[in-house]
């Protein structure tokens, strides 16, 4: 049953990405959105389901994240 309910959702979604685009919309800005809302949607869940598993955030770990990003921003393709 559970698998019906994800389908039909990816099937509505990809109605929606075809009449927006087809309405005009830029697909950035719809994959922006789409990213935008995805966050919404888990970030509260993440907060109250996992807010006893978190870990430290001690300076070496920020110091993880900051290398990461600068690594990972610099190695995609700039168009």
């Amino acid at each position: 049953m559970v698998m019906v309910i994800v389908q039909t959702s990816y099937a509505g979604m990809n109605i929606l990405y075809k009449l927006a685009a087809d309405d005009g919309m830029n697909l950035a800005v719809l994959v922006a959105y789409r990213l935008l809302s995805a966050a919404a949607f888990v970030l509260p869940l993440a907060f109250f389901f996992e807010r006893n598993n978190r870990p430290k955030l001690t300076s070496m770990v920020l110091i993880q994240a900051f290398s990461l990003w600068l690594i990972w921003s610099h190695a995609q393709p700039h168009s």
